[in-house]
C-alpha cells in the first residue's frame, strides 16, 4: 500500500470535489431562451383559450410581430451601448455629438413605444374578456421576461 495509496488520496479528494461542484452547478438558462419559452407558451394558451379561428390566428400574428419588435428593441439597444462608448471612448468627441445622440436616443424609444403599445393594444382589443383571463399569467410572463432580457443587455 504504501507511496501509492498515500499519493492517490489527494488526486481521490480533488476528484470527489470537483465532481460534487459540478454536480451542484446550475445550468443557467439564457433570458433570451426564458424569453422564446414564454412566448411559445403564451401561444399555446391562445390556441386554447381562442376557438375563433381568425381571431385566433389575428392574435397569434399579433404576439409574432410583438416578439419581432422587442427582438429589433434588443439590437438597437445593443448598438446603442456599443456606440455610447464608443463617443465616451474618444475624449475628443464634441458635446454637440454626444446631445445629438443622446436627442436620436430619445426619439427612436418614443417611436418604438409606440409601436409596441399599438400592437399591444390590437393584440389585447382581439381577444374577449374571457380569453384575456384565460391568457393573463402567461401573458404577464412573457412581457416580464421580454423586460428581462432587456435589461440584461
Amino acid at each position: 500500500m504504501g507511496t501509492y495509496a498515500f499519493m492517490s488520496r489527494p488526486v481521490i479528494i480533488c476528484a470527489g470535489a470537483a465532481l460534487l461542484l459540478f454536480g451542484c452547478a446550475k445550468d443557467e438558462v439564457a433570458p433570451v431562451d426564458v424569453e422564446k419559452q414564454a412566448f411559445e407558451d403564451l401561444r399555446t394558451e391562445i390556441r386554447e383559450a381562442i376557438t375563433d379561428p381568425a381571431r385566433e390566428a389575428e392574435t397569434l400574428r399579433l404576439v409574432g410581430v410583438l416578439e419581432e419588435d422587442l427582438t429589433a428593441l434588443r439590437s438597437t439597444i445593443a448598438a446603442r451601448k456599443a456606440r455610447a462608448r464608443e463617443l465616451n471612448a474618444n475624449y475628443d468627441t464634441p458635446r454637440a455629438e454626444f446631445e445629438a445622440f443622446l436627442a436620436g436616443i430619445e426619439s427612436e424609444v418614443q417611436d418604438h413605444k409606440q409601436r409596441v403599445s399599438e400592437t399591444h393594444r390590437a393584440l389585447l382589443a382581439n381577444v374577449t374578456a374571457e380569453e384575456r383571463s384565460a391568457i393573463a399569467k402567461t401573458h404577464t410572463k412573457a412581457m416580464n421576461a421580454a423586460i428581462n432580457t432587456i435589461q440584461t443587455i
